[in-house]
């Protein structure tokens, strides 16, 4: 990471997010959690117990659509005029409900264990930033709609690569973008383009309107 970081191939948010959390880890399971998305190559060398025996679990999406929102229960988490990290333990039929005000809010949901095959976010932010690590190998097979609303403010959205992005939302004033942050600087980390590690598959899909702010979606 420390040579990604001096090439500028990784952002310094990134970086000092990354660092900071391998500091604070007290398992290997933290730090397993920390590089889900390098190489296999790299995680095999850093955990040559686990990485070899680690496989996603595949579970087969349902064909029935998205319940609609009144059947549904929802868990909502407020960040008004401060600073928040949250670690979310489990996702299931219940809404997720994130509103950031005039402040900035992380969503971990790399450790949640999933129920189901259809989750829903609603994401609100007005004059803050939210951040959604939605980096979680249970996600094979799951289908994930986020509605995003608010303004003047920054969402970014972290997923595995390998999934499909839908970008229904309309953005005023402002841009949705989708960017792999990891094919410069993982090149640096193996010396090769060819990247090992097997793709999550699973479906994005961005709804709602944002005003004259960015949402990001980053692998």
């Amino acid at each position: 990471m420390q040579t990604a970081f001096a090439n500028q191939n990784l952002d310094d948010t990134e970086y000092e997010s990354r660092l900071n959390e391998a500091l604070a880890a007290k398992s290997i399971e933290d730090l397993e959690v920390i590089v889900f998305d390098f190489p296999l190559e790299i995680k095999r060398k850093l955990f040559p117990k686990t990485a070899a025996t680690t496989t996603p679990q595949t579970i087969i999406p349902s064909e029935s659509s998205l319940p609609s929102p009144s059947s549904r229960s929802v868990n909502s988490y407020r960040v008004i005029m401060s600073d928040d990290k949250r670690q979310i333990l489990q996702l299931d039929a219940s809404t997720q409900h994130f509103i950031t005000i005039l402040g900035n809010q992380k969503i971990d949901l790399r450790k949640s264990s999933i129920q189901g095959n259809n989750l829903k976010i609603s994401v609100e932010c007005l004059l803050g930033s939210t951040v959604i690590d939605l980096r979680n190998e249970n996600l094979e097979g799951k289908s994930i709609d986020i509605w995003v609303g608010g303004m003047l403010g920054d969402i970014k959205i972290f997923v595995p690569k390998g999934g499909s992005i839908l970008r229904e939302a309309q953005i005023f004033g402002g841009n949705i973008t989708v960017k792999n942050k990891r094919k410069n600087w993982l090149s640096m980390l193996t010396g090769s383009h060819h990247e090992e590690e097997s793709p999550t598959s699973f479906i994005l899909t961005i709804r709602g309107s944002y005003w004259l702010g960015n949402v990001e979606i980053a692998y």
